[in-house]
């Protein structure tokens, strides 16, 4: 059962409908999905979602994305299945097989098999996206080079947004529960449903994580990172200034989201609303930032998450627990309810048990555990972008990174 019901435009604030108004204009169509979490706590956020959204759903309404709509639909399987995400498998399924992705391939990822007579192009996407959301979620230099040669720098980085943005949004979504209406069901061909495998992750006692989180401090980009005016064609930096605006700079990760610069600005108003105006305690969303970046072994996004945490008062021997997966001691109630919440999102089955849920909104608040969700999201889908480039950390690290 979905754990949060559509909030409708009159019950909103006077001041919010203006958002509700921007999310209808930008898709299309009602309020649904991804919309009706973010709609429960910001309106402001949901049109920020919706205005990164529609770059890669226009779906031939004015297409934006550079990838094209058949890896797009093909990203969203892959990313569906492996978040355990039935809501973003049924939103695009159909959308799949209409790009020519065959039944056959469809169903195989649904059962979690190997999809057999893949073609070069969907062979090299399948593995440089299982690469990236599994095991130390980086990519070997064989397929890096590969996707680079094949989609070039700004397809690359589009290719990786595509499917941080699915994490992002179906990370909230398997949180809440989210259902399609029978109203969206109608509007689609029948389809085989996404079962969701596993069981809700349990805490099982101490466990170092493994691998340790690998440095990029060191490191060189995979690819140029731009960060003046002069990097850009001048049709273009004035979303560098737009990103600037947002944050104050250009950190490592917006030097490499440039590379596509109207999808920049996107993440950045979106991370500009994480950074300065969520209504998350500092300390539940430094929590939330670290556990997210240590679970996808993000070594910039924890490097930038450090020093707000010992900012919001979370000690060095709490952090260094959550570097190395040792049990929580030093944790209050608080802390081990924000982690429960955050690490069952982003193990086992990625959803979230009763009890986990009810006393996050019991010591929190609907709204507060919405923007607890989409601040997992968010971290993860930063994580999914930067590993795959090696981006080095953030050489200052007083300035908000991603």
């Amino acid at each position: 059962m979905a754990r949060l019901g559509v909030v409708e435009r009159d019950a909103l604030p006077e001041n919010e409908r203006r958002f509700h108004d921007a999310v209808k204009a930008i898709r299309r169509r009602p309020i649904s999905g991804p919309f009706i979490v973010t709609m429960n706590s910001s309106p402001d956020l949901a049109a920020r979602f919706a205005h990164l959204g529609h770059y890669f759903h226009a779906r031939g309404q004015a297409d934006e994305s550079i990838v094209p709509i058949r890896v797009r639909s093909f990203v969203s399987l892959i990313g569906s299945r492996a978040l355990d995400a039935p809501y973003e498998w049924a939103a695009w399924v159909n959308w799949a097989l209409e790009a020519g992705i065959p039944q056959d391939t469809v169903d195989a990822i649904r059962e979690g098999q190997p999809p057999a007579n893949l073609t070069s192009e969907e062979r090299l996407v399948t593995d440089f996206c299982t690469q990236t959301i599994s095991g130390n979620h980086r990519v070997n230099d064989t397929t890096f080079k590969a996707a680079l040669d094949h989609f070039g720098t700004q397809g690359l980085v589009e290719l990786v947004v595509t499917l941080g943005y699915f994490a992002m949004i179906a990370l909230p979504l398997n949180a809440f529960e989210i259902e399609m209406s029978a109203a969206q069901h109608a509007q689609r061909k029948p389809f085989e449903p996404l079962a969701v495998t596993g069981q809700v992750w349990v805490e099982s006692g101490a466990a170092k994580r493994s691998p340790p989180l690998i440095s990029t401090s060191a490191m060189a980009a995979r690819v140029p990172l731009l960060a003046t005016h002069d990097d850009l064609e001048r049709p273009h930096q004035h979303f560098l200034d737009r990103v600037i605006r947002s944050r104050g700079w250009i950190s490592p990760a917006f030097g490499l989201l440039l590379h596509s610069p109207d999808v920049a600005e996107r993440i950045a108003a979106i991370g500009e609303f994480f950074l300065y105006e969520t209504i998350l305690p500092p300390r539940a969303k430094a929590l939330a930032w670290l556990i997210t970046a240590r679970e996808l072994d993000c070594n910039f996004a924890w490097a930038s998450g450090v020093p707000a945490a010992h900012a919001a008062g979370v000690n060095a021997g709490l952090i260094d627990a959550l570097e190395h997966g040792e049990l929580l001691t030093a944790a209050t109630d608080q802390d081990h309810a924000v982690a429960a919440f955050c690490c069952e999102l982003l193990r086992g089955n990625h959803h979230v048990s009763d009890g986990t849920y009810d006393e996050v909104v019991r010591r929190f608040g609907v709204k507060e555990a919405v923007q607890l969700a989409t601040a997992v999201g968010y971290i993860a889908m930063m994580s999914l972008i930067v590993n795959p480039f090696e981006i080095p950390n953030a050489a200052d690290a007083t300035k908000p990174a991603l």
